[in-house]
């Protein structure tokens, strides 16, 4: 299958960030074989052609980092640290099923491809009483949406006390503790099987699934887990994807435990590599800015949740001026409450705009849309996230004759300040259209909202029950913030 976009405004996204003003790009098969002028387009015969001239060709958007469970529980979960927050959401999928969590990544996948987002790293936990929790439905998901996913297993080995500098709590707490725990722990051993069987059943690019080991958190897993799931993703060839230092509970309770943060004792353990991505990044220290840049590792900023949650800006400006490859995530939309890439573009853009400090080293639009493009397919060593020749065929059209657009003054600029997602025309993943006139086409979008209304009113009497039991734990996590924080309550 042989197509030709014609007469485009083309934002490659490549590392000089080219724009063609009138350009061309072809797709054979899966692939893209030319990008450039439409004057000097190759000749046909091609198998379809798109008019384009009053659109903008981009690459897709890579979302580097959410949790598809979540979808279901958008809106409803409280504005609170994330130690609290976690707790509640954690009670939330304690009783989901595997056509629970096929409806949630239905959902969140139909928002990301209609606002333009391609491929999503999905760092899945759901229900250790399905298999792979339950992450194989969630696969078949995006797969039946036509939306290329990397799904990294999450995994932790230890009890849930253990993870966060809790203190002394009430013996009445003991149970809810256990109950935190039997639903994210296992043994190292049991985990590290888990993973390789996980791979092994699912890993298939051709059906646009990557599928690798996901650590929950540095502090949430022995070194043995951690070099154990790294060995694994080196083997295979494969990425690896951990939180880091989202919360200052969990810097401290970095040096706790290791007398050195967070990111040092990755490096220290031989698992800081090219292929590791790390979601927040946002309490660390001067030097691990350094470690990251040295060792090619990405950090991946979610500033809508980090804001949602109050856990605070990542160093983004001062990753970029070490040479630091961002990449730029949604997160859950239970601490988002929308996986709409656009919206992360807009405030990436601006929130790092702080009074008195250089405003020449503020987010310029190309650096964001380098975020949201090839650094997130560069963290996953995906072939996609700049429209040029032998590139992964995964692009997206957006009509220019909206307001967003109108007038077409800077293209970039626009992209990222101006639009919102409701300009996207046509997005194609893989070389197959799967939106074509904002309309998906691979999948019936009343049915997936149907879907996703059923389940979510199957699970209402849990979720309200389980709730209200991780309830019982906010006072404890309450003194353990302020405590952090040096605050009294």
């Amino acid at each position: 299958m042989k197509t030709l976009i014609r007469n485009a405004v083309v934002v490659t996204m490549n590392e000089q960030n080219d724009l063609i003003d009138n350009g061309s790009v072809v797709i054979d098969g899966n692939r893209l074989s030319y990008v450039g002028p439409a004057e000097w387009t190759p000749p046909g015969p091609f198998d379809r052609m798109i008019d384009a001239s009053r659109m903008i060709a981009m690459p897709g958007m890579v979302n580097a980092h959410c949790h598809s469970p979540a979808n279901l529980v958008r809106g409803m979960m409280p504005s609170k640290p994330l130690e609290i927050w976690r707790a509640y959401y954690r009670a939330s999928l304690r009783d989901m099923r595997e056509e629970d969590f096929y409806a949630s990544a239905l959902l969140g996948g139909v928002e990301m491809l209609k606002a333009g987002a391609t491929t999503v790293l999905d760092h899945f936990a759901g229900n250790q009483a399905c298999r792979f929790m339950g992450a194989g439905a969630a696969i078949q998901a995006m797969r039946d949406l036509g939306l290329r996913h990397v799904v990294s297993l999450t995994i932790t080995d230890k009890n849930y006390e253990e993870t966060i500098p809790l203190g002394e709590t009430h013996s009445t707490l003991d149970d809810e503790i256990k109950r935190m725990s039997a639903s994210e722990a296992k043994s190292t051993t049991a985990w590290l099987d888990e993973c390789e069987a996980f791979i092994e059943t699912f890993h298939a690019p051709e059906k646009l699934t990557t599928a690798c080991p996901g650590p929950s958190a540095v502090q949430r897993c022995t070194d043995e887990l951690l070099t154990g799931a790294a060995e694994i993703a080196r083997k295979k060839n494969l990425p690896m994807h951990i939180h880091l230092a989202e919360t200052k509970a969990q810097a401290v309770m970095g040096k706790q435990l290791y007398a050195t943060s967070l990111l040092q004792h990755l490096g220290s353990i031989g698992v800081l590599r090219p292929n590791l991505s790390l979601a927040h990044s946002i309490w660390i220290e001067p030097t691990d800015i350094e470690l990251f840049a040295k060792s090619g590792a990405t950090p991946v900023h979610n500033p809508a949740s980090n804001l949602r949650i109050g856990s605070g800006l990542a160093p983004v400006k001062q990753f970029i001026s070490a040479g630091v490859t961002v990449a730029l995530g949604t997160d859950g939309a239970a601490s988002n409450d929308g996986q709409n890439m656009f919206d992360a573009l807009r405030l990436v853009a601006l929130i790092h705009n702080q009074a008195g400090t250089d405003f020449n080293e503020w987010i310029v639009p190309a650096q964001a849309l380098a975020m949201a493009t090839r650094n997130g397919a560069r963290a996953f060593g995906l072939d996609a996230g700049v429209l040029a020749p032998g590139k992964l065929a995964d692009l997206v059209l957006l009509r220019r004759d909206t307001p967003a657009f109108t007038p077409l003054n800077d293209v970039m600029g626009q992209l990222v300040f101006c639009e919102n997602g409701s300009s996207v025309d046509t997005v194609i993943v893989n070389g197959e259209v799967v939106v074509e006139s904002g309309r998906l086409t691979k999948v019936d979008e009343p049915e997936v909202l149907r879907l996703a209304e059923q389940a979510r009113t199957r699970l209402d009497p849990s979720i309200q029950r389980e709730l209200q039991a991780a309830r019982t734990l906010e006072p404890a996590l309450a003194e353990m913030y302020f405590r952090v924080f040096g605050k009294r309550q």
